[in-house]
């Protein structure tokens, strides 16, 4: 190797050195945390069975009609709090679940609370504070660890600095586990023991092995949940999302956001009626989600699930009951594909059980490249 290759190799060891151990804490604890959150439901289910406890002999067709099952709801709501959105029951959630947001002075957003509803008895149960803005640790032990992992308690009075401070820290460690690549990329003849852990190894040679090993055979999966988890954010979602559109058009960039009239007077459909247009445009879907309208000029977000890996939300006007927009898979442009296809990649349902159990492995991998490129680090 030439002195400028020796030169600028030692130059790549020391950016992904420190890159690593800066931000690779940061990682480590959002791997941790997302291992422990890909189950969320059964475990929290498992941790309040007081709320969550499912009826075991309800069955679909039994369910009440969904403007009475709202009409229950709206009645357990403070005055003062604002129904959000409805999720509607599945495999590893039997129940409805209601979320709302109550005011907090001096805050950009309400703390958000759940209501669960038994959907063949109407029985309500809760509320329950999910996230509170002021302590983001403060909700139930799964909500504590989804906000952790998500921006490390760290957007208090919605500052969003956790949400930068990942964002920003898994776009350099993208990079840091590139230079990696380059760093551990075999001469010809020694590509078997690149794949390798060497018999017989102890100390600082173990951990180096350990480092290497588990970071090659990890690194693909690393960058693509960095890479998903960097779309979740801002300013990143508008960068890549306007990428994406330089090769396929991006629905969501191509039109302002629906808003309803309320000039044309009258009240609102009702949230049957709404769901029923949107049941009217897919046919045979399953109800995942509503979405209320926040004021006046609010939409109703139905969302529908038919089976692909991405859901459809159909946005209805709720005066007229007109359908806005439709955006999912069935009439959805190349790029619109790459950009549904990555929260589920992000969270394993792109794979269903086993896509999430190797989620749940991939979680614990930085931990360890963090531990063994410390312990290198300490001894060098």
């Amino acid at each position: 190797m030439g002195r400028g290759n020796a030169h600028s190799r030692k130059i790549w060891v020391k950016v992904h050195r420190y890159v690593g151990l800066v931000f690779g804490l940061v990682l480590s604890i959002a791997g941790l945390t997302g291992s422990l959150i890909v189950f969320w439901q059964p475990i929290d289910a498992a941790l309040n069975p007081e709320l969550l406890a499912p009826d075991h002999s309800c069955i679909e067709s039994a369910f009440r009609p969904i403007d009475e099952l709202v009409a229950a709801l709206r009645a357990k709501i403070p005055p003062s709090g604002q129904l959000s959105s409805l999720d509607f029951p599945d495999q590893e959630r039997p129940l409805l679940w209601a979320w709302y947001q109550m005011p907090t002075p001096g805050a950009e957003w309400g703390d958000i609370y759940a209501l669960f509803v038994k959907p063949c008895s109407g029985e309500v149960t809760g509320p329950r504070l999910w996230n509170s803005q002021q302590r983001p640790w403060g909700g139930p032990l799964m909500s504590a660890l989804i906000q952790l992992h998500t921006s490390l308690w760290l957007n208090e009075w919605g500052v969003l600095f956790g949400n930068h401070l990942l964002s920003f820290g898994s776009v350099l460690l993208m990079v840091s586990i590139l230079i990696g690549y380059y760093l551990w990329w075999p001469s010809q003849s020694g590509w078997r023991s690149a794949f390798t852990i060497k018999r017989g190894t102890r100390g600082k040679r173990l951990h180096y092995d350990l480092h290497k090993t588990v970071g090659v055979y990890a690194a693909g999966l690393l960058l693509l949940s960095l890479f998903t988890a960097i779309h979740m954010y801002e300013p990143w979602t508008q960068m890549i999302d306007s990428g994406v559109n330089l090769l396929s058009p991006v629905t969501a960039l191509d039109a302002r956001p629906p808003t309803s009239d309320p000039t044309v007077g009258g009240a609102s459909i009702s949230t049957g009626a709404a769901l029923k247009i949107a049941n009217a445009k897919l046919p045979g879907a399953r109800p995942a989600s509503i979405e209320f309208p926040p004021d006046a000029r609010g939409v109703y977000g139905i969302t529908l699930d038919t089976g692909a890996v991405w859901k459809t939300l159909i946005s209805i006007e709720q005066y007229s009951g007109a359908v806005l927009r439709i955006q999912g898979p069935h009439a959805a442009s190349a790029g619109d594909h790459v950009l549904g296809w990555l929260f589920p990649l992000h969270t394993g349902q792109a794979f269903g059980l086993p896509g999430r159990i190797i989620l749940l492995v991939l979680g614990l991998v930085p931990t360890a490249l963090y531990i063994t490129g410390f312990i290198l680090w300490w001894k060098r």
